[in-house]
């Protein structure tokens, strides 16, 4: 590094910012000049003499505890001998250049940490963008046949968190855990999953002010998902409750459930675990080749989902007729405008069925729900 020397007393300074600061409050003079100015401020504790007020200053505060003192230039010097002027020099230099070393480490530090955060940022950042994308290609590959996780496997990672959550007992627990995969491989439905007569406690509802309503069918069930399927089932769950519905018509009960319907004792709707044998059956008998392909030939005790191509599939191997219907939502086109097609047309399903039906005298009045999934 080259220096830079100070014209009048020849001190070599790192920098230029050294140098005004030694122009700015050290006194300067020639060393080599005969005629030296005095040394008038001496130290109050060790007598120490200087040439001026801010170098005194700096002694006392470094070398006596830290305590600064008043110094006045009309206090008269000691009678000791003088300080050489270089060693007073060498001490305020030494002192700027610990302040100096200080400042480069602190700025190199707050380099350091802000270059540190911005990483850590960048690092959250792309472990975030990672783990979405990896969701992402999870639901892909469980919505078309490449998921590996087990139905066994999802569940027990159910029971374990509903566990943490303090949801459930221990005792529950280990019960649940040792006949777990006995509950996955029951063919019926849990009762804990159905909520039945709800359409009817509804409707016998005051309407107060409301002129007129319609409502679902009474014997159609809502069937939510529970800590066995929660998280990958509700194109099952969605079947379940179509099944209901038929299950009550006298078109379809005995044919699909063996039962007429004034039995109301077996109100038993098939499980997950069935549906998928049902499904692979469809397929097994030629029903949407191409969907068994992109679910690898294999749905049984997996976790893929399922849509309506599966339960058209399924349906169809039960020689039940079935429309499919794809609502396509052009990029042009707002969702508010778009989903204004599929609701008219479900008003339009539900108004025509209804019609038909009184033209054609029929008393049942059965109109059963639509099966829908947003892709």
């Amino acid at each position: 590094m080259e220096c830079v020397k100070c014209s009048v007393c020849h001190r070599k300074f790192d920098d230029t910012t050294l140098l005004s600061l030694h122009h700015e409050y050290e006194i300067c003079f020639d060393i080599n000049s005969s005629s030296l100015p005095e040394a008038n401020f001496s130290c109050p504790l060790c007598n120490k003499r200087c040439y001026d007020p801010l170098v005194l200053q700096i002694h006392v505060n470094e070398v006596h505890d830290q305590v600064p003192v008043q110094i006045s230039e009309s206090q008269p010097p000691p009678p000791t001998a003088a300080a050489t002027s270089d060693s007073l020099y060498a001490q305020d230099l030494e002192r700027r250049e610990r302040m100096k070393r200080q400042y480069e480490q602190q700025a190199t530090s707050e380099v350091c940490v802000e270059q540190w955060q911005e990483d850590e940022d960048a690092h959250i950042a792309r472990m975030l963008q990672e783990e979405e994308n990896a969701q992402s290609f999870e639901e892909f590959q469980n919505r078309h046949g490449g998921s590996t996780r087990t139905f066994a496997e999802r569940a027990r990672w159910n029971l374990d968190k509903i566990y943490k959550n303090k949801s459930i007992s221990q005792a529950k627990y280990e019960e649940y855990k040792m006949k777990l995969d006995e509950m996955i491989a029951q063919p019926i439905e849990t009762t804990e999953s159905r909520s039945t007569d709800i359409i009817p406690m509804i409707s016998k509802l005051p309407m107060g002010n409301i002129l007129d309503r319609r409502l679902c069918r009474p014997g159609c069930d809502h069937i939510s998902a529970t800590w066995l399927d929660q998280g990958w089932a509700c194109g099952y769950k969605n079947f379940q409750m179509l099944l209901s519905s038929l299950r009550s018509d006298p078109q379809y009960s005995m044919h699909l459930f063996g039962h007429d319907v004034s039995n109301q004792v077996n109100r038993d709707i098939p499980s997950v675990s069935f549906l998928q044998k049902l499904i692979e059956k469809a397929w097994t008998a030629g029903f949407d080749s191409d969907g068994r392909q992109q679910f690898n030939n294999h749905l049984v005790n997996s976790t893929k989902w399922i849509g309506p191509t599966e339960i058209m599939a399924c349906l169809g191997h039960l020689n039940i007729k079935t429309e499919l219907f794809d609502f396509h939502q052009p990029k042009n086109i707002e969702k508010s405008i778009a989903y204004k097609y599929l609701f008219e047309w479900v008003r339009k399903y539900f108004q025509q069925q209804q019609q038909q039906q009184q033209q054609e005298n029929k008393n049942n009045n059965i109109i059963h729900p639509l099966y829908l999934q947003h892709e």
